[in-house]
């Protein structure tokens, strides 16, 4: 997004993010048996209402870049390769991750307490009304082109296809026969099964996903959830992104809601630092946490994190619901 460009723009990455993306051309509608009825060209209409384009980045090589880029002292702070768990809480106002390490080693940070699930937010906040299979595949695929953005609007079912120069982004979904609050493990056998039933479906004019399962580099299937939170913050824990909102893919905001979360939280603490007299003191869970508030009450306003919530949920819905699957736009919509 142009918005998050500037963000670069202002960090010196820019000619870095832009060195390993792709700039998107302009894109093809089609129905689930190839049949091309509409166009849409993204790039050129961010270009004319924001003055630059699109572009698609794989987000391992994009975090491996921002990484490089910060000063050891920060690095040291980091705690890569761990799957998170949970966070406690201690009674002391302290708190820590649980995690696992890459072998299953469960490991604690912290002394006990109650969780933050337990002392923020519903346990199961977000709802999974559909299901993704999630690819990479070589780059470009047969009759694909470096920049290509290829959508498939079916009857209960679409897909996105983003071309990059060396890895394409395959994105396939179906609604669920219910919504579920849990989250779901899937196998290679659901996988499997998902291919059988709708492997003949089209990403393109020519391409079908059991074309595309074929070439895999990698590839999962998992349910879509969607929701926002009721509260961003507990003590000195601060939630972002993902931990926030959720949302489909279909608007290529999800990643770009998460970074604006971070931009606008750090301009807080960067505020609440600058006010402090005496830095050699601790700043006081009082004063973190009316920063954290000030954080939550201005990404709705000003940002819009819901309001592109409620996008994203409408577009998909307004596609799936159709019996042809056909929602086009002939213009960008504002939101």
């Amino acid at each position: 997004m142009p918005n998050i460009l500037r963000l670069f723009a202002q960090l010196g990455l820019l000619e870095a993010v832009e060195a390993i993306g792709t700039h998107m051309r302009p894109g093809t509608v089609v129905t689930s048996d190839g049949r091309p009825f509409s166009t849409l060209d993204t790039d050129r209409w961010c270009s004319e209402y924001h003055g630059t384009g699109w572009g698609m980045v794989h987000r391992p090589e994009f975090m491996q870049l921002l990484y490089g880029a910060l000063p050891h002292e920060i690095r040291q702070h980091l705690l890569p390769s761990k799957e998170m768990e949970t966070i406690e809480v201690t009674e002391d106002g302290g708190c820590g991750p649980v995690y696992r390490r890459k072998l299953g080693e469960r490991q604690h940070c912290g002394r006990g307490g109650r969780s933050l699930q337990q002392a923020l937010n519903a346990e199961k906040p977000f709802v999974a009304t559909y299901r993704c299979v999630f690819g990479h595949t070589i780059s470009p695929p047969p009759g694909t082109n470096p920049g290509d953005e290829w959508h498939m609007h079916g009857s209960g079912i679409l897909s996105l296809l983003l071309a990059g120069s060396e890895k394409t982004w395959c994105m396939f979904s179906q609604k669920r026969p219910e919504p579920t609050r849990e989250r779901h493990r899937y196998t290679e056998k659901n996988i499997k099964s998902f291919m059988e039933e709708l492997g003949h479906a089209h990403y393109t004019s020519t391409l079908t996903l059991n074309d595309l399962y074929q070439a895999r580099t990698s590839c999962y299937l998992t349910d879509l959830h969607e929701g926002l939170i009721h509260h961003f913050h507990y003590g000195r824990i601060v939630l972002v992104g993902d931990a926030v909102n959720k949302q489909t893919y279909n608007t290529g905001q999800r990643w770009n809601t998460g970074v604006k979360n971070v931009v606008v939280l750090t301009n807080k603490l960067r505020t609440l630092i600058e006010q402090e007299t005496n830095l050699d003191a601790p700043i006081s869970e009082s004063k973190i946490d009316a920063a954290f508030g000030l954080y939550q009450r201005d990404r709705p306003n000003r940002y819009l994190p819901r309001s592109v919530t409620l996008f994203s949920n409408w577009l998909v819905r307004e596609i799936l619901k159709s019996e042809t699957g056909a929602v086009v736009h002939t213009k960008p919509m504002n939101y």
